[in-house]
């Protein structure tokens, strides 16, 4: 919501929200935009309101609260990804990044390069991109790269001209009854693509190649131009066009890949690591290929990109513990981290630290995000972040099972954060690696047991001083 509330400021709407915290994680770069905050909701808030845009988790957080009322009697209400619809994309280019992951990153890395090759685009993403200060960024041309989110359908809101999907997979059981829901909501985006309609899909997806199969009549029949990429298992498909990419060289801060397709072959750099960042760099490849970049422009773009908020993140360093601040919260997400710090330090003992997010993800998944975070030397598993699903009365899991089931000398549940810093400060040692999962809280976990350890170290070395005087 931060960044098409702050882009709609930009584009001369007069723009206030309220939320019941005001010190999250996006709030700086709203207030460094002049858009005011106020705490909690109230129906005053309403009086000179022409719209009233709410993120969908209100829906099932209050559905009976007064300014939802108050909007509806007078069809005010909509939500934020409607507004961006039908009022923020219109009469733009849309480049929309769709897929169970990666969505931010590749959203990012796509406005990034078109900004490189002078596309000037407008951006939209659901992260922090430091170089923009925010998850925004404000161009002049009609362009616009944005996330296209499934849940709640909330991209079938939206009409690109251009759409990425990276994957599909089964997720938002809050929302979604069952895969196929998820694959048939996938299928309503892709016939949403308007002129040119160019349509740009991992193909080592499963989930894409069933949605694919489906529609290969669809798609011939209404001239969509359908581009793949992968990086080791091709699908046979009629694309229009291929690209196929191949991991050369990897270390803590940079990829290097060759890419070939039909007309050409060339070697890229990008300054982030692990195989599905390569991935979704080959979909940003393809995608500004096709809207008419200089391979050199991408080069430079990717060479330059050094990933964004809270997607593997580097984070910090505190007595010779790296720490990382991840977002992923599905396991497939967990699984391509954990596999990529392996990668990257391969001598090194990793501990994944886990914040659950929502009980119905959890319970779904509860066995692949055990073999996921197997994948660790030292697990902890946190507190649940609840989220959209707090009141809708769920039995919550108990999570020391999934910890004993990893095996009991290896993962522990250990609910409160406070209690997990301590944990880490006592038993992590220097050259470990810690990396943070979770879309909730986990963020701030990340720089506690920074600030913890830091304190101890800065005591330690203290005491050292004066016994040595």
């Amino acid at each position: 919501m931060a960044p098409i509330a702050i882009i709609a400021k930009r584009q001369g709407y007069t723009v206030s929200g309220c939320d019941l915290a005001i010190d999250g994680y996006y709030c700086e770069s709203l207030i460094k935009n002049g858009i005011k905050i106020s705490p909690g909701h109230n129906v005053e808030h309403l009086e000179e309101t022409d719209i009233l845009a709410v993120s969908p988790a209100v829906f099932d957080l209050n559905p009976n609260h007064p300014e939802i009322i108050e909007a509806n009697r007078r069809s005010i209400l909509m939500t934020w990804q409607e507004f961006a619809g039908k009022y923020l994309h219109k009469d733009k280019t849309v480049i929309a990044i769709a897929g169970t992951h990666g969505k931010s990153t590749t959203t990012v890395l796509m406005g990034a390069t078109l900004e490189n090759g002078g596309f000037d685009p407008l951006v939209e993403a659901g992260t922090v991109y430091k170089p923009w200060g925010g998850g925004y960024r404000i161009g002049s041309s009609d362009y616009f790269v944005c996330e296209a989110d499934e849940f709640n359908y909330n991209f079938l809101h939206f009409s690109p001209s251009v759409a990425i999907i990276n994957n599909i997979e089964m997720d938002h059981p809050e929302f979604f009854k069952n895969y196929n829901q998820v694959k048939e909501a996938f299928m309503s985006f892709i016939r949403q693509l308007k002129s040119p309609k160019i349509l740009i899909v991992n193909e080592e997806s499963i989930g894409i190649r069933e949605v694919l199969q489906e529609l290969k009549d669809y798609i011939a029949a209404n001239g969509i131009t359908i581009i793949g990429y992968y990086l080791k298992d091709r699908f046979n498909f009629a694309f229009d066009c291929e690209y196929k990419g191949e991991i050369m060289t990897s270390s803590n801060k940079s990829t290097m890949f060759e890419v070939s397709c039909p007309a050409w072959r060339g070697i890229f750099e990008i300054g982030v690591t692990g195989r599905h960042n390569v991935a979704n760099a080959l979909g940003v490849l393809a995608a500004s290929v096709a809207l008419g970049m200089q391979t050199k422009d991408i080069k430079d773009a990717f060479k330059n990109f050094e990933g964004v908020a809270r997607r593997s993140e580097y984070i910090g360093e505190a007595r010779g513990v790296k720490f990382f601040d991840d977002y992923a919260h599905h396991p497939t997400a967990v699984a391509a981290m954990l596999d990529s710090i392996h990668l990257n330090y391969p001598d090194k003992a990793i501990w994944a630290v886990f914040e659950p997010h929502q009980i119905s993800r959890i319970k779904l998944f509860y066995n692949e995000f055990a073999t996921a975070l197997d994948k660790a030397d030292r697990v902890i598993i946190t507190k649940t972040f609840v989220g959209r699903e707090k009141f809708k009365n769920l039995e919550q899991l108990d999570m020391s099972i999934m910890a004993d089931r990893i095996g009991i000398h290896k993962a522990k549940y250990i609910e409160e954060f406070d209690l997990v810093a301590d944990f880490i400060n006592s038993n992590s040692k220097s050259g470990d690696i810690v990396v943070v999962f979770g879309a909730g809280e986990s963020y701030k976990l990340t720089r506690q047991i920074i600030n913890l350890m830091s304190k101890d170290e800065l005591k330690e070395n203290t005491r050292t001083n004066e016994s040595l005087q």
